[in-house]
């Protein structure tokens, strides 16, 4: 209809959430391989960690606690997805409170991309700007309190 107004909640409106399977476009392709290229060896790398880390083929350390001496809002990202390999819930989160929610969103985006790369299709979102502004928010924040209570924990 021409000149029809969109109602807040109406279907169809650009204020209403929504999600829809579509033929991946290039740009769906891109970005479900990197995210395969990134999580899958990061994932395999976490899995071998406990394997790895006393032959010393491990990376510890990172660019701020060189410069700063204090531990990054990531440290400890590492040993939790050993951890959550191992099942041990209790270690993964003393490690990292974060780190078991990381876990899974890292594993689901995995599996996503995966399925983007072989069946072609892709997930369309649609979220109104105050929606991500808020989710955005809630992860800072999130990010923020996992980072002071190892700060605290550390004594730093």
């Amino acid at each position: 209809m021409v000149g029809a107004k969109m109602w807040r909640g109406s279907p169809g409106s650009r204020r209403t959430p929504s999600a829809t399977i579509v033929a991946a476009g290039t740009k769906d392709r891109t970005l479900a391989a990197a995210l395969v290229g990134i999580a899958v060896p990061w994932l395999i790398y976490t899995r071998l960690y406990f394997f790895l880390q006393p032959r010393h083929l491990t990376y510890d350390g990172g660019a701020w606690m060189w410069l700063f001496n204090k531990p990054d809002a990531s440290c400890g990202l590492t040993r939790t997805f050993a951890w959550m390999w191992r099942g041990d819930l209790g270690h993964a989160v003393a490690v990292y409170p974060l780190g078991p929610l990381v876990f899974l969103a890292t594993i689901a985006l995995a599996l996503y991309g995966l399925a983007v790369l072989v069946t072609g299709r892709a997930v369309h979102l649609y979220l109104p700007t105050l929606v991500w502004r808020r989710l955005l928010l809630i992860g800072l924040v999130l990010l923020g309190l996992n980072w002071i209570a190892k700060l605290a924990w550390l004594g730093m």
